[in-house]
């Protein structure tokens, strides 16, 4: 057969498509509208994402071409209430609609390549970024500032990869977009700190924002409330995780974009700062047969890294470990994980229950934040389980308390507890370009003063007060922040025989505080300054992070 011989069904199918084009166009004419031909419309993929796939599909409305605040829109029948709906909201957000004609195979044809591309990228994982193009990028983002010039040049869809790749390679944890009157700044939380990266115009932002929610799944037209949804992306053969929550402002949308590194390596108990007895009292945990672990501390301060890191010592053949999150952060192999649901009415305490009939030996659980989660913990703590949990308290022994407010009975409280740790994380310096300097007058005061407290109940603990402290100094190694990795301020209390008699007996904090003293305990001022002595860290740092008075 000639190869340039078309099939009958090809050439008759190719008619009918004429006819149907010349039908729309008359009826586009006849109702005072402009015409497409949207199947051999060239469309610019960040256009067509201003509706999203299912609004497109639903009120089968292509959107396909913007000039500033001007918008064209291909419809079907621009009288389907979904339709109006999608350009009543379009009109909203500040777009003048041109609204065109279309067919229905040619608006079919559209709907089919946007739902393949994006059937393909959850296939291949959201936004893969192609390995070859990973040092080429990384290169152009040597210096974080570059990207500011770079946004303008290229799509929206290069702008959320090179973000992305800038985050990772600082090792940020999550980056922020922030509407000013006039631009859009980006902010990148770095070792627990947020550092301004650069702004880019209101104008570019707005493609990066739906750009962003159409990764997340989000709806792209919907802009007054909140919404929460995730994408990943591939980075150096390893998966990333991104949960993306985005909430209305004045005249746009702030978005905090959080990054989940699933080849994260669980570091030690060495690594994560924890030394001394200390140290040693995190190592004997992870032999313990029953009862509670409480991890406490702020937002931010390290807990799931820590219970992690004990969840991998307790993980063996031998032992069944399920925990219940939220969400699921990081993925580990042997361990069973499971991810509450709210709106699905599966929270913690529900979950604890189920999980508690899985038969487990070790049970970790997100956050204990009601009575009916702490006294199921507790029971299971009581019952021959190794219970790990959040609390948010400041101090490790104000956990006593906030359980008994919750309405836990010290009866059970006491004999359920193990061991409770409160943590901070401070910045390391930089040993690329840190440098030393004397300390002041305030600092020597602050340093003997405390030590010489510590010394009334742990002499053996107490380092000579140092004549130079370290100073942040800032280096391409480190993004020139001066700081790179960060380590644990701690201060740990085992609930012994003692002290389980002090909380039967309702004792104060600072009575159960003046025990756990007596019997060692590190406060986390006192850790943190014995890491500034040794040079990990610096005076701004452990004021930052823990009330030390330094000025």
């Amino acid at each position: 057969m000639d190869p340039k011989k078309k099939e009958p069904k090809v050439v008759l199918e190719g008619i009918n498509r004429q006819f149907e084009e010349k039908n729309t166009l008359k009826e586009a004419e006849g109702k005072g509208l402009s015409y497409v031909n949207i199947g051999k419309t060239p469309i610019n993929p960040d256009y067509l994402k201003l509706v999203s796939l299912e609004d497109s599909k639903e009120g089968e409305i292509i959107s396909f071409f913007k000039v500033g605040d001007k918008l064209r829109v291909a419809v079907l029948n621009q009288d389907n209430p979904k339709t109006v709906q999608i350009l009543e909201a379009l009109k909203k957000e500040g777009y003048k609609l041109n609204v065109n004609l279309a067919s229905k195979s040619g608006i079919n044809e559209v709907l089919a390549k946007y739902e393949n591309a994006q059937i393909y990228k959850e296939k291949q994982i959201v936004e893969k970024v192609e390995e070859g193009s990973i040092q080429a990028y990384e290169k152009e983002i040597a210096e974080l500032k570059q990207l500011e010039s770079k946004i303008p040049e290229i799509t929206a869809e290069e702008a959320i990869n090179l973000i992305n790749i800038g985050a990772m390679k600082t090792k940020a944890s999550d980056v922020h977009y922030e509407p000013e009157d006039k631009d859009v700044q980006i902010r990148m939380r770095i070792d627990g700190v947020l550092h301004q990266v650069f702004k880019i115009r209101k104008k570019e932002y707005k493609h990066i924002l739906n750009q962003v929610k159409y990764q997340a799944k989000m709806k792209i037209n919907v802009s007054d409330v909140p919404q929460d949804g995730r994408y990943d992306f591939n980075y150096n053969e390893r998966m990333v995780d991104v949960r993306v929550s985005v909430i209305p402002t004045e005249d746009s949308e702030s978005v905090v974009c959080r990054f989940l590194d699933s080849g994260k390596k669980f570091s030690s108990f060495e690594d994560l700062g924890f030394e001394g007895e200390y140290l040693e009292k995190m190592k004997e945990l992870q032999k313990l047969s029953h009862g509670m672990i409480l991890v406490t501390g702020p937002t931010g301060s390290g807990k799931t890294t820590t219970l992690y890191s004990l969840l991998q010592g307790f993980n063996t053949p031998e032992k069944k470990i399920i925990t219940l999150e939220n969400p699921i952060e990081y993925h580990i192999d042997g361990i069973i994980q499971s991810q509450i649901n709210e709106k699905g009415d599966y929270n913690f305490a529900k979950g604890l229950k189920a999980i508690l009939r899985q038969d487990p030996d070790i049970v970790m659980i997100g956050e204990i934040r009601d009575l009916e989660t702490a006294e199921t913990a507790a029971q299971a703590a009581l019952t021959g389980h190794v219970l790990l949990a959040t609390l948010h308290t400041n101090s490790s022994v104000e956990s006593i308390p906030r359980l008994m407010n919750m309405g836990l009975e010290p009866f059970v409280t006491a004999p359920s507890l193990d061991t409770l740790i409160a943590q901070r994380l401070a910045r390391k310096v930089c040993d690329k370009c840190g440098k030393k300097r004397p300390i002041t007058e305030q600092e020597k005061k602050e340093f003997e003063d405390t030590f010489e407290e510590l010394k009334k109940h742990s002499p053996n603990k107490v380092p000579a007060t140092p004549t130079e402290v370290a100073e942040a100094v800032g280096c391409d190694a480190c993004s020139q922040t001066g700081y790179l990795g960060r380590t644990v301020i701690a201060e740990i209390v085992t609930i012994d025989d003692e002290m389980k008699e002090l909380i039967l007996q309702k004792s104060s904090v600072s009575k159960i505080l003046e025990t756990a003293r007596k019997k060692g305990m590190l406060l986390m001022k006192e850790d943190g300054l014995i890491k500034v002595a040794k040079g990990h860290t610096t005076m701004q740092e452990i004021q930052r992070v823990i009330n030390v008075s330094t000025d």
